[in-house]
């Protein structure tokens, strides 16, 4: 079982992202590169879905990104446990956006369908 953050997790991250062998297709008309960064970056890694599909980037920190989430680490984890809406995390200020938040939008209904393909990864990740 994944721990939480490790790389163990961003690999199984990666892997169930890559999976998806449709994925592509729900990004090639609306990219978008998300940079999650925790304590101040201590973790940084870079969700990239497009028209080749998902992955996640952890060595390349110059990726261009559209968009960083940031935020501490408790609040990252309710965040992928589920148990904080990250609407909620934002007005509370736990939760701090950089960069071309439309960019959220665009992709916003392709986004959507992540939570399922990643909920094995939720199931066996240590918190």
């Amino acid at each position: 079982m994944p721990r939480f953050l490790s790389d163990e997790w961003l690999q199984a991250f990666d892997a169930a992202l890559r999976s998806d062998r449709e994925l592509g297709a729900r990004f090639v008309g609306s990219p978008i590169a998300i940079a999650q960064e925790v304590d101040d970056g201590a973790v940084r890694y870079i969700v990239v879905l497009d028209g080749d599909g998902g992955r996640i980037e952890t060595q390349n920190h110059e990726y261009p990104v559209d968009v960083t989430f940031a935020c501490d680490r408790g609040t990252a984890a309710e965040l992928a446990r589920g148990t904080l809406n990250a609407q909620r995390a934002l007005t509370s200020g736990r939760l701090k956006l950089r960069g071309e938040v439309d960019r959220l939008g665009a992709a916003g209904a392709a986004l959507a369908g992540l939570g399922d393909l990643l909920a094995g990864l939720r199931a066996d990740t240590e918190f």
